[in-house]
């Protein structure tokens, strides 16, 4: 038989309220030749229920039920079952817009190793925004314009998730490219990072093609975790790493720089999260320790970030005040939550 040209990879966890809606956003498109990948990731609820209903009349889908252990876990184990000569990913909560794989179909070729396109961002059921690259559908065949180009998907969170992206399946298996279980924060922009480590073919598509859900109050982004900022530290190494492996970081160490800022403060308001059960005087205590890395220290005295919010943060870092930093926290977070 056949293998199918895509194969589409849905962890599921706790999702029997929009699982179905997931499932009939594909099956629904005009393009047909597809594999369904469905993981019941130990879902407590109904969601395997509702997955096996639907895959019983329709032999595309296939439907595996494996403890739970997280979505990067569940990923892996559908990337060693993908049959397609193309693999992507969808999460539970999100769908595709209709006609989104013809989009798709219209810029594959022969030589085609990632496609990358925009989604909306959709909270309350309506469209809140959208990210796209803001310019014309884009296509790469050379290694050095790709990575000159790249950072603007980093800048416009393009870069992060698997689900705007359609991966050559062969590519991930011969590079040994997975996703790291030990993560929860952070997984799908390292496993990105090595995908376009050392891509060449690559597909830029300037449209919108999945809608992004967002609840507030839930999920993996919600929760207080400790260990927040430290992770992003190491992503944003990584980041510094790959581009010095491109041998352009000296150019975007800017970027870089500004993202380590805004992670910081980030981490700061987190503690204003009610899953943080921090006392002031740790969260005081977690603030020095973090502003006195030398990294940190380093980057709040010079003046290379042009951006207007981003200075601000540092001139309230630079302060080395680890109160006024938190009640500045308290500002940001006050702002982000009635946004």
């Amino acid at each position: 038989m056949k293998p199918p040209l895509l194969t589409i990879i849905v962890p599921v966890y706790n999702a029997e309220k929009t699982i179905v809606r997931a499932i009939n956003s594909i099956i629904k498109q005009s393009f047909k030749d597809f594999e369904l990948i469905l993981i019941n990731d130990g879902s407590k609820d109904n969601s395997l229920q509702r997955m096996n209903e639907i895959a019983i009349s329709d032999s595309r889908i296939t439907v595996y039920d494996i403890p739970n252990s997280g979505a990067s876990n569940a990923r892996n184990y559908g990337l060693e079952h993908a049959k397609g000569k193309y693999t992507t990913f969808l999460d539970a909560d999100d769908y595709y817009i209709e006609n989104a794989f013809d989009e798709i179909l219209r810029v594959l070729d022969e030589k085609t190793q990632l496609i990358i396109f925009g989604y909306n961002v959709e909270s309350d059921q309506k469209i809140s925004s959208n990210r796209t690259t803001n310019k014309e559908s884009l296509q790469f065949s050379n290694k050095k314009q790709f990575r000159s180009y790249v950072v603007t998907l980093i800048q416009n969170e393009l870069i992060n998730a698997p689900w705007n992206k359609v991966y050559l399946t062969s590519y991930l298996k011969e590079n040994k490219i997975l996703f790291d279980p030990n993560l929860n924060i952070g997984e799908d922009l390292k496993f990105n990072l090595s995908v376009i480590r050392d891509i060449k073919y690559v597909t830029i598509i300037n449209k919108a093609l999945i809608n992004y859900c967002v609840k507030k109050g839930e999920g993996l982004v919600s929760r207080f975790r400790i260990n927040r900022f430290d992770i992003r530290y190491n992503i944003i190494n990584e980041i510094k790493e790959l581009l010095t492996y491109w041998e352009i970081y000296s150019e975007h160490k800017p970027m870089v720089d500004q993202m380590l800022i805004r992670d910081t403060m980030g981490y700061f308001m987190d503690f204003y999260k009610t899953s943080c059960k921090l006392s002031y005087s740790e969260k005081l205590e977690r603030i020095n320790e973090v502003i006195n890395r030398n990294e940190i220290k380093e980057i709040v005295v010079k003046n290379e970030i042009k951006d207007f919010a981003t200075n601000l943060i540092k001139l309230i870092l630079r302060t080395n005040n680890s109160m006024f930093i938190l009640f500045s926290a308290k500002i940001f977070n006050t702002r982000r939550a009635m946004r």
